[in-house]
């Protein structure tokens, strides 16, 4: 009888284990999962959420300016805040960041007035997210002070995401933000929100969207990132070419690449491989959005990356680049280039890919340096 039991026990776990790799995106378990290697294709928001969405806009553009804006002691306690934010240097420029904390969060919060769709998604953020992001989305919850050594959350107001299916400088679409959502992002402090309904993580992408403000001194408005009068609203994501066959030529093409690019200089520097590079070491020392130093470059050779690990994400963020940070975008290389590049970075940690020989370095430092 205990042999039955523990092979009844045997069976289901197997079944478990399959149900949570086999069933598609919009059902699984789970997929925060080490080195994922999924991209499932993503949903289209649905209306009420877009509609809401829209209707805020409305409202922003229909509003006084100074109604929008802190005075007096409330803009002394945003600034301080701002100064007292975990990471933020003692000798931060604030001149460059008074458009996005001048801004009252209280303000904006009023303009969701029976838009369901945004009144759910504040109650939701407050619940899961200020504690990290901080109670008005500036990246500094009280959690930052606890565990945060220079990976600091995202400061929702300057509208700059990495994990993005857009050009580069532009806003990501909704679908991207539902994405980060749902997958979490491996390798940092934020987790999977699959726990949440379908239509709470669609509600918690239209509030994040509101949080993107700044005033715009030329024009004496309020303008929001997503609106399309910011210039920087979703463009269609650009359709990449399908995945050419991994191969030694590619793998050997993506490294030469790697170092004619300058890729080496924050990924490798002088190591013989790619595993990144601590604050200050070799050409490595860039900051945030916030100006709060960058502590260390992805080191390539885990497989970890935020934006996740499939073929088509590390693609996305190549071709885009992250928007924060000192990584560019590579668009203008032919797309069997940034395959290529592809190639070789997950080839740092895929046992099962070609190598790229020695003499690869040798061939990238005979040509000249291209620029992308």
């Amino acid at each position: 009888m205990k042999t039955f039991w523990w092979l009844a026990a045997a069976i289901l776990v197997a079944a478990a284990f399959l149900v949570a790799i086999l069933v598609p995106w919009g059902r699984q378990a789970d997929l925060y999962q080490p080195r994922l290697e999924i991209d499932p294709p993503l949903p289209a928001p649905p209306d009420w959420a877009v509609r809401d969405f829209k209707e805020f806009l409305e409202r922003l553009r229909g509003s006084r300016r100074d109604s929008l804006l802190l005075h007096h002691v409330g803009l002394t306690k945003a600034e301080a805040a701002f100064r007292n934010s975990a990471g933020v240097p003692t000798d931060v420029q604030m001149e460059l960041h008074g458009p996005f904390f001048v801004i009252d969060p209280e303000a904006i919060f009023t303009l969701y007035v029976d838009l369901r769709t945004l009144e759910r998604g504040l109650a939701l953020y407050q619940q899961n997210c200020s504690s990290c992001h901080g109670p008005y989305g500036r990246g500094n919850g009280a959690a930052t002070r606890e565990w945060y050594a220079g990976n600091h959350p995202r400061n929702f107001w300057y509208g700059k995401y990495k994990s993005r299916s857009t050009a580069y400088g532009r806003m990501p679409t909704d679908a991207d933000l539902y994405r980060t959502l749902t997958r979490g992002l491996y390798g940092s402090s934020m987790p999977s929100f699959r726990h949440l309904s379908e239509a709470d993580r669609w509600s918690l992408v239209q509030f994040i969207k509101t949080l993107a403000n700044f005033d715009d001194d030329y024009e004496e408005r309020v303008l929001n990132l997503f609106d399309r009068d910011a210039g920087r609203s979703p463009e269609p994501p650009s359709t990449a070419v399908p995945e050419p066959p991994v191969s030694l030529e590619s793998v050997t093409r993506g490294r030469i690449l790697f170092i004619e690019q300058g890729c080496v200089s924050c990924h490798q520097g002088k190591k013989p491989r790619p595993v990144g590079l601590d604050r200050g070491e070799g050409n490595f020392n860039w900051y945030d959005e916030m100006q709060r130093p960058v502590q260390h470059s992805r080191d390539l050779t885990r497989g970890v990356f935020r934006a996740g690990a499939a073929p088509s994400d590390v693609y996305r963020i190549i071709s885009g680049g992250p928007n924060i940070g000192p990584m560019p975008n590579y668009q203008k290389l032919p797309e069997a280039d940034r395959w290529a590049l592809v190639h070789y970075v997950r080839s740092t940690y895929k046992t099962d890919y070609p190598q790229a020989p020695i003499s690869a370095d040798a061939q990238a430092k005979a040509q000249p340096l291209t620029s992308p």
